[in-house]
């Protein structure tokens, strides 16, 4: 039994940490950079292929003759 208060007190303490967190303005600060930082990473590779599609597209727009009619 003297696992359980073990367990149950230090669930507490995270519960009370992260409640006294969520009302912090810097909290809220943290999470938006860490937020915006993995956004960043996953679409970093993206943006490089569609910089190299448009680079194709503008090169064969530049090639391709326009049709008159």
């Amino acid at each position: 039994m003297a696992d359980l208060s073990v367990i149950k007190s230090t669930l507490n303490y995270v519960i009370d940490w992260m409640q006294a967190r969520i009302n912090e303005r810097t909290s809220w600060d943290g999470v938006t950079i860490i937020i915006i930082s993995i956004i960043a990473l996953i679409a970093t590779p993206l943006v490089k292929y569609a910089g190299w599609i448009g680079l194709g597209y503008g090169a064969w727009t530049l090639w391709k003759r326009e049709k008159v009619q």
